[in-house]
C-alpha cells in the first residue's frame, strides 16, 4: 500500500537534491540581465505614481463623501 521509494513529481521542483551544491551554483540568466538602470528607475517611478493617484482618488472619494454628508443636514 504505501512505498517508500522516490518518486517524481513533476509539479515541484526537487531542490533538496542541489542544496549542497546551491552556494557554488551561479544562475546562468538573470532577469534583470536585459534591463538597465534607467528602465529600472523609470518602471519604479510609474508604479510609484500610480499609487499616488490611487492614494489622491481615495482622499477625494472620501472628502467628497464627508462633504455629501455635511450638506444633506
Amino acid at each position: 500500500m504505501f512505498s517508500n521509494a522516490p518518486t517524481t513529481r513533476h509539479d515541484f521542483a526537487d531542490t533538496r537534491a542541489n542544496a549542497a551544491d546551491a552556494p557554488r551554483v551561479k544562475s546562468v540568466y538573470s532577469r534583470l540581465e536585459a534591463a538597465d538602470a534607467a528602465e529600472l528607475l523609470a518602471g519604479a517611478d510609474a508604479a510609484d505614481l500610480h499609487l499616488l493617484r490611487l492614494v489622491g482618488c481615495a482622499a477625494l472619494a472620501t472628502l467628497l463623501l464627508a462633504l455629501a454628508t455635511s450638506l444633506s443636514v
